[in-house]
């Protein structure tokens, strides 16, 4: 199985760079201190030499309500990122570009996607949280998601639903 390891710059969901080792996907999140309540998600286009706007977080008290994909309509988060009665908040349901269902779940605390129709199969994503030197000083390695390459067309999808699913995590949010 061949991966591609997508390094997160900071631990922070609201302003980070997900790019890989030589920059060809490279993914910029921001939100803006001036504009609390909207964090952008661009992917750099090589042949524009250009960002092009993937998505759009409406958020309320620091917590995405809804999302608006390239440019359509705002929609509730739970209408993208499903998830169904009783099951924990780190699992979420997604359906990529491809027309398959995906499932994040977490396992032995890491963050891992799955096809929903395969969940016990190998993983297609895994996030490898940050560790640090001492659990308290400068990390030791940067957070990082390793991605199977046959997800790479609906890699869209993929950090608009982790991105979600992290912030869901790290808030405790129903």
């Amino acid at each position: 199985m061949t991966t591609q390891k997508l390094v997160l710059t900071t631990t922070s969901l609201h302003n980070v760079v997900i790019a890989n080792s030589s920059d060809v996907i490279y993914y910029e999140v921001v939100t803006p201190k001036w504009e609390r309540g909207v964090t952008r998600i661009n992917k750099f286009n090589p042949n524009a030499h250009g960002f092009d706007l993937v998505a759009e977080l409406k958020n309320e008290d620091d917590r995405p309500v809804a999302v608006r994909i390239h440019g359509g309509e705002f929609r509730p988060v739970e209408e993208f990122l499903r998830r169904q009665e009783g099951e924990a908040i780190t699992s979420g349901r997604f359906r990529g570009k491809d027309g398959r269902s995906y499932l994040w779940r977490l396992n032995h605390r890491n963050l891992e996607l799955v096809h929903e129709d395969a969940p016990e199969g190998k993983p297609l994503a895994v996030f490898h949280r940050q560790k640090r030197y001492f659990f308290v000083l400068r990390m030791s390695r940067q957070p990082f998601i390793e991605i199977d390459m046959s997800v790479l067309d609906t890699l869209d999808s993929l950090i608009i639903s982790f991105l979600l699913i992290e912030r869901r995590r790290r808030h405790g949010a129903k």
